[in-house]
């Protein structure tokens, strides 16, 4: 074939092609749940969209992989809206990153919850008005989200999946030069990933601290001379111009989002790499979190965070959080958490879920 037009027959026959064979995999899936609600299985399975992605990106031969895991997404989800139409609690209102993280994660054929903060998204869940939550956890530049730590250790909600999208802050107004910004609205970590931007463009400029970046585009959408640290989607949807792209000190910055639900730990799957995110405490003697280090080192499991958080009700007493490579139930996991139980007080184990691909 020489022509356009030839090529385009050619391209609606696979359109067909690609509809049938859509509406058969969607067949299939129905199925599918249909027999996980016999067995009282919940239709999301992180570890089997791992396992599908993977196949794919061996499989492909042309399309950029990321273009192929945004395509697979929706397939999976618009499947998954027909076995059972899940809600996703996030922090809103939409337009947040942790609304992109969630779109990420589930696709778009969900029912997505915006909520006011942190709190509201465990309760939400917890309560049963949401399937999952989506939160939070660290920035690779500003560390972890301290209340999202608190939370989980206040909470039975597990972790069941993760994920990190690019943090890219841009400062957005209905102003049409930086010159004209008198007031800046903002969520805490934005200011803290902008630092050097804000010192250098807006010295002087009042900051008012919102629940988050979304909240903000939204106020400097309705105030006079003010700008908001925000993503794109946020400027979009309250109609903002773009007065400064990608405004963040560090390019590279990342934020890492956790899916809290109440469903337990699956088993591992094979060939999928999984996470481990635990707490716990430490008697105030010499050398107790040494001890605690020694069981990973020995078994050589790795390390993946450590951090603390203080314990309100215990002067001078703190959490620690660890997360580590290795399911829960394979057996040198086990048996370091068997022994680190000997150690700790109050160990809490979050959840293996599988790591990001």
């Amino acid at each position: 074939m020489t022509d356009i037009k030839g090529y385009r027959v050619k391209i609606d026959e696979l359109d067909r092609k690609i509809v049938e064979l859509l509406n058969a995999r969607a067949e299939m899936a129905v199925e599918i749940g249909n027999i996980k609600s016999q067995e009282g299985k919940e239709v999301y399975d992180a570890k089997r969209e791992v396992e599908v992605m993977k196949n794919l990106k061996k499989a492909n031969r042309l399309i950029p992989d990321e273009s192929l895991r945004s395509i697979y997404r929706e397939i999976i989800s618009a499947s998954r809206s027909l076995e059972k139409r899940d809600v996703v609690a996030f922090l809103g209102p939409e337009g947040t990153f942790s609304h992109e993280a969630a779109i990420t994660v589930f696709g778009s054929s969900c029912e997505f919850l915006p909520v006011s903060d942190f709190e509201t998204i465990f309760s939400e869940v917890e309560k049963g008005n949401a399937m999952f939550g989506v939160i939070p956890v660290e920035n690779s530049i500003e560390g972890i989200v301290p209340r999202t730590l608190d939370l989980l250790a206040e909470s039975n909600l597990l972790i069941s999946a993760e994920i990190s999208i690019k943090a890219n802050q841009n400062l957005v107004s209905k102003e049409k030069s930086i010159s004209s910004v008198k007031k800046l609205f903002s969520h805490p970590q934005p200011l803290g990933q902008c630092r050097k931007f804000i010192l250098k463009n807006l010295q002087g400029v009042e900051v008012k601290e919102t629940p988050s970046t979304s909240a903000a585009a939204k106020l400097a959408s309705k105030t006079k001379n003010s700008a908001a640290l925000a993503s794109l989607t946020a400027s979009r949807i309250y109609g903002l111009n773009v007065l400064k792209r990608n405004v963040q000190d560090h390019s590279n910055s990342m934020t890492r989002f956790l899916v809290v639900s109440r469903l337990p730990s699956g088993k591992p799957a094979e060939g999928v790499r999984t996470r481990t995110s635990i707490a716990f405490k430490l008697k105030n003697k010499p050398g107790e979190l040494y001890r605690v280090l020694g069981i990973f080192e020995k078994n050589s499991i790795n390390l993946t965070k450590i951090a603390s958080r203080p314990v309100p009700s215990d002067t001078w007493g703190y959490v620690f959080y660890l997360d580590f490579e290795g399911h829960r139930d394979e057996k040198i996991t086990a048996s370091a958490l068997d022994e680190l139980a000997q150690i700790a007080d109050d160990l809490k184990i979050f959840g293996s879920y599988p790591m990001e691909q």
